[in-house]
Formats: structure tokens, C-alpha cells, sequence
């Protein structure tokens, strides 16, 4: 555990024992609450959901539900819920929610060891310690939690019902997340689905070979993409290699969160072989871009620079919201960001310090992380090659 996380959990409950009196809270305090509160939200349909689901097939395999483990599927419930509430930007982002984070996985990580002695299974104990490293990883560091798209972790996604693809959430933030997606190879025809209260924004990157589709019309590539995609629009994307490919893709709704990928996945069948082949850049492909031809024009910008890929118009779907795609490239004096949306970077090219609230990470290629809103942060060059972000948030969509 991290000495910064103990010392909140520590000043949590001095404060329950205490009348709730919140006074010795500090700002910097209520910062890093939200940043490891942020942190254990990213694992609602990643380490909560996967470890409940990974118990529950063992019991379809015959293995008793004790009063341990039928807690322990209660409480990761629970944990899965709490990403419908917003994180607060001040003293409850401690009292409660991160308070809250914390005693219910030290409950569930209690119960399911408790199965564990009581019924002893290898099956059952690699799911508990796989859990135990997930949680790890939020309290014993600093609060800046940051995943990679090439490093996922093991017993942290799910399976897409009646499309068999697998994802994996890297930051989740109030409205919207940045996720991968892993599409066996070859695949044709298999991953066609639609949404009806969200929009998403897809990437590629090289090296592949695909076929990415949206509505009626297809476009074969071999590089990196970025395509917008409103809501109730069929999409999806026909990997033709022989080998897996991952497909990261940012999921937003103003309606219902980050998370809401979850559930509103709608499975359309569609003969994607036969679809209208236009230019990937064209109307009919709501004016995608080639993603790795902009991060190489980026790098080449001279200071500190911001240009939007994906305008929010692309994605606008009325009370659902908009997505927003934007491409930085980071001089030698410093990114500086604060506002009132919650952003997420991904680290593209380069290496970068960062320092959000009191915290400071390292970040590599390959990176992402997530910038709460109304919170101070600085992103600024540490390697020799140039520093290119690319940036994902959502608005209200425009008029």
C-alpha cells in the first residue's frame, strides 16, 4: 500500500469514528481521493465484473456456494453499481466514495479468502490473487493510474454476448473510456453491432489488414485509423489477418457513463462482404482519418500545438453527446490543462512527465490516462523524440 493512500484511508476513518467531521481534510487531500477513486472506478466491467463472472462459472461447474462466496459476489456487485455515481469533486470524494472503494474490496478479498480456507481450490485461488494484483495496483501507488493497450492485465475484461469479441477497459472517465477490443483472426462478418445510447470513436494501428465498415459502406486498410461513429449506426470492423488484432475504441454517453459499453452493445447481422467500398476519408465514412499519417504531421509541429482530428459534429447525437478527437503535440515549455471535462490521453509517440494535483507519473508510448475535471495537471517532454498526445472527450452536442 501506498503511504499516500494509507494516510487518506486513515484520515477516512478517524473521520466516521469522529462524527463524520471533515475538517482536517486537505485540498490536496480531496485530489488524490479522486484520483484513486477514478483509479478503482476503471474496474467496474474490468476486475469486478471478470472475477465475479470467472466465480460464477465455477459454480456452474459444481462447486458449493458457501455464505463466503455468495458474499463475495454480493460485494463485487456493489462495487460494479457505485460506477453509476458520479465521483464528487470535493471532501465526499474521500469520506465516501474512496472510503467506500475501500472497504468494500478489503470485504470482498476477506470473503473470498475465507472461501478459500473453507474450501480449497487452485482454481479458486488464482482468481483471488489475480484480484489481489488488480486492486494492487490502484493502492500501492501514488493515485496516477495509467494502463497500456499492449500490457493488458490478466482477469480484467469481458466477452461481448453474441459477438465473441473481448474487451478491456484502459481509463474510465465521468461520461466516457477509452477501452481495447481483441478481434480473432480472421473474422469476417461477426462483429456488426450498434448503439443505441452511445457514440464511440474507433482506432487502428498498423500493422493489420481489415476491412472497417460503417452503416453501408466499407473501406480496406492496412494502417492506422480514426473513424466517428454516431449512435444506431451499424459499425464494426472485419479483421482479415490470420492473427488477433486489437482495436482500441473511445465509448461516451452523457446518458449513461463510460461504463455503459457494458450493456449497450446491440448485435446486427450483416453480410459485410457485399457493402459499398468507399474511401475511408469520404462522407460515407463520416470523414475518418488516417490516425498514424496525423501523428507523424503532429510530431513535426514546431512548440506546443492542439488540432482536432474528430469534431464533435461527427459523433452528435442529441442528448447521448458527442465525441471529440484531438491530436497534441507537446513542446519543451509544457502542456498545461485544467477545465470542466474529465479528459483522456494516450500517449502516442515520445515520453512524458505528468503531474495531476499532487501526483507525478512517468508515461511511455503506449500509455493512457485519465485527467479529472476541475483539476490542475502538467504534461511536459522527458525523452529526445518529440511529445504527441492524442486526446478523447466528450460535450454536449452542438447545435
Amino acid at each position: 500500500m501506498n503511504e499516500a493512500y494509507r494516510q487518506l484511508i486513515e484520515k477516512a476513518e478517524w473521520s466516521h469514528r469522529n462524527h463524520r467531521s471533515v475538517f482536517h481534510f486537505t485540498e490536496e487531500d480531496i485530489a488524490l481521493a479522486r484520483l484513486y477513486a477514478y483509479g478503482f472506478r476503471t474496474q467496474t466491467i474490468g476486475a469486478y465484473y471478470a472475477c465475479c463472472q470467472n466465480l460464477e462459472i465455477l459454480l456452474g461447474k459444481g462447486f458449493t456456494k458457501s455464505e463466503s462466496l455468495d458474499q463475495t459476489l454480493a460485494l463485487l456487485s456493489e462495487l460494479q453499481a457505485q460506477a453509476a455515481i458520479p465521483v464528487p469533486t470535493d471532501f465526499r470524494a474521500l469520506l465516501y466514495t474512496l472510503y467506500f472503494y475501500d472497504q468494500k474490496v478489503n470485504q470482498a478479498l476477506d470473503a473470498l479468502e475465507a472461501d478459500c480456507r473453507l474450501t480449497p481450490s487452485e482454481e479458486k485461488q488464482q482468481i483471488l490473487d489475480l484480484f489481489r494484483k488488480n486492486m494492487n495496483r490502484i493502492t500501492g501507488g501514488n493515485g496516477i493510474f495509467t494502463a497500456r493497450d499492449d500490457r493488458l492485465p490478466e482477469q480484467g475484461s469481458f466477452v461481448v454476448p453474441n459477438l465473441g469479441i473481448t474487451i478491456v477497459p484502459l481509463v474510465y472517465g465521468d461520461h466516457h473510456s477509452w477501452n481495447t477490443t481483441l478481434l480473432p483472426g480472421p473474422l469476417i462478418g461477426a462483429t456488426s453491432h450498434r448503439h443505441h445510447q452511445g457514440v464511440e470513436i474507433h482506432l487502428g494501428w498498423s500493422p493489420m489488414h481489415g476491412r472497417t465498415f460503417l452503416g453501408d459502406c466499407a473501406t480496406e486498410i492496412r494502417e492506422g485509423y480514426a473513424m466517428p461513429i454516431p449512435k444506431m449506426v451499424d459499425h464494426g470492423l472485419d479483421n482479415l489477418e490470420e492473427k488477433a488484432h486489437w482495436v482500441p475504441f473511445i465509448f461516451g454517453s452523457l446518458t449513461l457513463g463510460g461504463w455503459g459499453v457494458f450493456f449497450d452493445v446491440d448485435p446486427r447481422e450483416k453480410d459485410t462482404e457485399n457493402l459499398k467500398e468507399v474511401p475511408l476519408e469520404s462522407s460515407e465514412m463520416n470523414h475518418s482519418v488516417f490516425i498514424e499519417r496525423e501523428i507523424e504531421r503532429a510530431a513535426g509541429f514546431s512548440g506546443t500545438r492542439r488540432e482536432v482530428l474528430i469534431p464533435a459534429s461527427a459523433t452528435a447525437s442529441g442528448e447521448v453527446g458527442a465525441l471529440e478527437l484531438s491530436i497534441i503535440k507537446v513542446g519543451q515549455e509544457a502542456l498545461t490543462l485544467g477545465g470542466e471535462i474529465y479528459k483522456i490521453f494516450s500517449l502516442v509517440k515520445g515520453e512524458a512527465e505528468i503531474e495531476i494535483g499532487p501526483a507525478r507519473a512517468n508515461l511511455a508510448e503506449g500509455d493512457h490516462v485519465g485527467v479529472p475535471a476541475f483539476m490542475d495537471a502538467r504534461i511536459k517532454p522527458s525523452g529526445d523524440q518529440p511529445l504527441v498526445l492524442l486526446e478523447g472527450i466528450i460535450r454536449e452536442s452542438p447545435d
